[in-house]
């Protein structure tokens, strides 16, 4: 993916400003939007390191529940280049990192395979506790436990879930609840997480302040 910002009116420049960097030789609107780019790159890594989007939203939490702060890689070998001294393109070195930053941004539906799960999680230990998502799934799905007192049973909750049922466990149960056999592949959506990018007045300031430092 990449962060495209043009030297002009409608995205950036005002006519004055448009004026001026057009007097500039090449070499040097290339350093300034270069700076430009450099800049826009750090507020990306700003936005990362306090899990916010473009427009100061937190972001989107996990589907699985976990904490761990997200896209911490996805700034690595983002570059800015400048084509035709009057195009900055702020876009990763690497391909595939470029694709997956661009997912991120956007959101969209993740094609997930139990081979995939692996690779990216490990091997589940099917003995150990089951996770909060499968407690909340079982609860949803009206999971039951017999009553501590008396006949009959009673809907659990998540912590009771989670203290009681093994990984494996829950997997099976909640299977069995919903007639679902286990799947050789599963869809996953993926909320957009916006980290890069801004407003056009925020790059009209930014571009303003640089030509400024040139003059002087």
């Amino acid at each position: 993916m990449s962060l495209v910002i043009s030297a002009n009116k409608k995205q950036a420049l005002s006519v004055k400003d448009q004026l001026i960097l057009a007097t500039l030789p090449a070499k040097k609107r290339v350093r300034i939007l270069k700076t430009l780019g450099r800049q826009e790159r750090a507020l990306a890594r700003k936005r990362i390191s306090s899990q916010t989007s473009v427009n100061g939203h937190k972001f989107a939490a996990r589907a699985d529940g976990r904490k761990a702060k997200m896209l911490k890689k996805m700034t690595r070998r983002l570059e800015p280049y400048v084509k035709s001294a009057n195009r900055l393109e702020l876009k990763h070195q690497s391909t595939q990192t470029g694709r997956v930053a661009a997912f991120q941004q956007e959101g969209g539906i993740e094609r997930y395979t139990a081979k995939k799960a692996k690779k990216r999680n490990g091997i589940p230990d099917y003995q150990g506790p089951c996770s909060r998502r499968q407690a909340k799934a079982l609860a949803r799905e009206g999971y039951k436990i017999r009553k501590g007192k008396g006949k009959g049973y009673r809907r659990a909750t998540i912590s009771e879930i989670m203290k009681n049922m093994t990984l494996g466990q829950a997997g099976l149960v909640l299977r069995m609840m919903r007639g679902t056999r286990q799947n050789p592949s599963w869809n996953i959506q993926v909320s957009p997480r916006p980290f890069l990018g801004d407003t056009t007045e925020n790059v009209q300031t930014e571009l303003a302040k640089l030509l400024s430092q040139t003059r002087g």
